[in-house]
This record gives C-alpha cells, structure tokens and sequence, in this order.
C-alpha cells in the first residue's frame, strides 16, 4: 500500500478532527444516554457544543473544520438512502395506508414553509434569510441545495434544519399526549414531514412501524418541497 499516496490525500490535521468529531458524537450518545434519552440532552445538541468548543479552543475557522470532515458530510447523503431498508421491509402496511398517509404528507409539506414565512415576516429579517427557513422541514442535502437554488443562504438553511428537527421531537411528545395519539402510522407521518431525518430517528425508536411512515415522510415531502420550491420562485418570483 502507497502510504505516501494516502497522506497526500489525507492530513494528519484531518485525521485528528475526524477523530475528534467522532469522539464528541460518540460522548454525546453517552451523555444522551445517562440523562435516559431526555431530549434536552439530544445527541445532535450536546455533539454541536462540544464540536463549537473544540472548534473555539484549537482556533480553527469554521470552514477549515468543514473541509477537514468533509467525509462525515458526505455520509449524510447515504445515511439518508439507507432509511429506505425499513421502507421497504413496512412496504405492505405504507400501501395498506393508500392516499390518505399520502396527502397528509403533502398537507404538512405545504403548510410548514408558509408557517415559517408567516413568523419570520414578523421581524425585519433581509429577503436571503427568509428563503433560507422555507427548506427547515427537510433533510439538510437537499434544503442546502434547494435554498442555493432559491437564493438563500445554504449554511442557514443547514442550522434552521436542525433546530426544527429537535424541536419538533421534543414538542412532539407533548402534542401525542394532548392529542392522546397511539397510532405508530401517525406519529410516524407527523415527525417525517415535519422533522425530517431527526424526527425519524425518534420515530425508529418507538417502533419499526412508525419509523417506516417517517421514512416515506421524510422522502416524499423532501423530494416535493425540492422540485416544486424552485420551480414556483422560477414561475412567480
């Protein structure tokens, strides 16, 4: 093996942050763990602020650290794809649901952007800011790309994703209880469509049904926001 090859291709600096990064997950699973899943203490949380002070202490800019786990960034994409294996092992349940589990989906889908302009609106925020919250319902690969498209700030869109995803796990206990939902199919549509990649790994821990719901919510309503987004600012705006 070339070892002088792969050290050309690979920095011991990117080597030590992909090792730290994975580390700072690793500690914040542990850490999600100990404190028995509360979702305050959400891997996603607990991992951004042990990354941001590691970032903070080594002085490393923000986009060097981007570069130097490019290879985690990657990963996304196929982490993603693979949601579609316990699609496809809940395929004769989806189908049993027929156009109802559909257009709930494309309900939610709709209403989430307008949401998000309706209270953004409210403050004086520039026109790059509010296209970048219209993509928060969806996955981060393709909300970066869409609010690109639409001529919002991509690495918004990235942080706006995030934080609707843990907020919308952690409020969607609260509207199960309320509601006195206990239809794994629903809870599976509600947190797909809404918090996206985030709301179905919550919707896989409640149960193979309802993370396979997620999953087909979370495709379905990304892959409709990602089309019809572009094309309507391409027709209207």
């Amino acid at each position: 093996m070339d070892w002088q090859f792969l050290t050309q291709l690979i920095s011991i600096e990117q080597l030590i942050w992909l090792a730290l990064t994975l580390f700072a997950y690793l500690l914040a699973v542990w850490i999600f763990k100990g404190f028995s899943y509360n979702l305050l203490f959400h891997p996603i949380v607990i991992g951004a602020i042990l990354i941001a002070a590691m970032i903070a202490v080594s002085t490393t800019s923000l986009q060097d650290y981007q570069l130097f786990v490019h290879p985690i960034s990657w990963m996304l994409g196929p982490a993603t794809v693979a949601l579609a294996i316990p699609l496809y092992q809940q395929i004769r349940v989806i189908v049993a649901a027929g156009n109802k589990g559909m257009l709930v989906i494309i309900i939610g889908g709709c209403i989430a952007p307008l949401l998000a302009l309706g209270w953004i609106a409210l403050f004086d925020f520039s026109g790059s800011v509010q296209l970048s919250v219209l993509t928060k319902s969806i996955t981060t690969p393709l909300a970066v790309d869409t609010t690109d498209i639409i001529g919002g700030i991509p690495e918004l869109a990235a942080g706006v994703v995030v934080v609707t995803g843990i907020l919308g796990v952690i409020f969607s206990q609260v509207v199960f209880k309320l509601t006195r939902c206990d239809d794994s199919r629903a809870k599976g549509l509600a947190l797909g469509t809404v918090s996206h990649a985030i709301g179905t790994a919550r919707a896989h821990q409640i149960d193979a049904k309802a993370g396979a719901f997620s999953t087909m919510a979370l495709c379905v309503n990304g892959i409709i926001t990602a089309i019809l987004l572009p094309l309507f600012f391409w027709l209207f705006a």
